[in-house]
């Protein structure tokens, strides 16, 4: 077939075009960033595997590469060997890891966290609201710490701090109770069920599992009776060399952070679908959409932009990072898993400035707050 100047024209665009898209694509893949995202089994963490899978990642240019872990002390491990970028913490498990793992910095907020609730066993303990039935609440409480004495607690390492803080509150030291410590809050739960310990307390999936057990275990009590140590963030860490070497990239991952928590918080199911799923698959139990909503209401709170700004960043705050940072370290010095007084400023200043330098970025901020299609 003979084709004319105005046919081989047309054809010779069209290719072009064809071309240019390929092309176009191909360089959009390559300038996406990878960034190697530790979660260890907890409800706020699970909003990373929505980002990435809504592609609320891809909307910054990144790549979320996310590896499970066990705990927070494993994903510090992995770190440090340059294994992952930044991970999931809090406050008092960040202090105590510092004394083998000094590089280890904070990176950002996520939530605030409500749902530590001590767990005992039905037939040996009361749940704390009968007790309230039988007297008020301050009684309540001293009663319910008092019961702490001479018992087992089966736990992490890092709630030590927690207990202690509560016992204290009616004069009971460490040598007053015992603690049965474990790897990962799984495997604490799992030796709980089995007839290790008098108490339990640990991660929220692992409370709610055990609780579901009604006919076996009973909540003794939970934010009525802990201390100031109650006062919990959830947080991500990082390298101090990450965080400045790779200024935008960190930039944009707790954009990333910010917008999902956004999206959560205007449309839930769409960010609890993907992270119920997550959650059942890394703790072995059966969290319906529904539930992780319950977790992310009622029990955590994610930290918008706003609330960060307002609360965790905001040195006239009540909610001021400093305040918890100072109270646990103190805590940390007392059991030795500290051997000196840290900089506060040195290991969680940085994560403020690179708050205010995301808060200064109009482009990210309004990437953040863009309506949802």
């Amino acid at each position: 077939m003979k084709l004319n100047k105005t046919s081989v024209l047309m054809m010779l665009i069209v290719s072009i075009l064809i071309l240019t898209t390929f092309t176009v694509g191909a360089e959009e893949q390559k300038e996406l960033k990878k960034v190697r995202i530790g979660v260890p089994p907890y409800s706020m963490y699970m909003i990373f595997f929505a980002a990435h899978s809504l592609g609320i990642d891809k909307e910054f240019g990144l790549d979320f590469d996310i590896k499970e872990f066990t705990a927070t002390l494993p994903a510090v491990q992995a770190m440090i060997h340059g294994d992952i970028d930044i991970s999931g913490n809090c406050i008092a498990e960040h202090l105590v890891a510092l004394k083998g793992a000094p590089q280890i910095k904070n990176f950002s907020t996520v939530g605030f966290f409500k749902g530590f609730i001590f767990v005992g066993r039905k037939d040996k303990t009361k749940p704390f609201s009968e007790l309230l039935k039988e007297m008020d609440q301050s009684k309540a409480k001293e009663f319910q710490l008092n019961e702490f004495k001479g018992k087992e607690f089966a736990i992490i390492p890092q709630r030590k701090p927690l207990i202690l803080d509560a016992i204290a509150q009616v004069g009971l030291k460490a040598e007053d109770i015992k603690f049965l410590q474990f790897a990962d809050d799984q495997k604490a739960a799992t030796a709980f069920i089995k007839g290790s310990g008098d108490f339990y307390i640990g991660s929220l999936p692992q409370e709610q599992r055990l609780l579901k057990m009604s006919d076996q275990f009973v909540n003794v009590g939970g934010s009525e009776i802990l201390g100031p140590g109650g006062l919990w963030y959830d947080t991500m860490v990082s390298t101090d060399k990450f965080i400045k070497d790779e200024r935008e990239t960190a930039l944009r991952t707790i954009a990333t952070l910010y917008r999902a928590i956004k999206l959560f918080n205007e449309q839930p199911m769409k960010i609890a679908v993907q992270a119920a799923k997550a959650l059942s698959r890394m703790t072995g139990g059966d969290f319906p959409v529904d539930q992780y909503i319950e977790f992310q209401t009622v029990y955590d709170d994610f930290l918008s932009i706003d609330e960060a700004k307002d609360g965790f960043y905001n040195n006239q705050s009540p909610l001021y990072w400093k305040l918890p940072v100072e109270y646990y370290m103190k805590m940390a010095l007392e059991q030795g898993d500290l051997d000196k007084p840290i900089s506060s400023e040195e290991y969680y200043g940085e994560s403020e400035k690179l708050f205010n330098e995301l808060l200064s970025r109009k482009d990210l901020v309004d990437l953040i707050n863009a309506p949802f299609k």
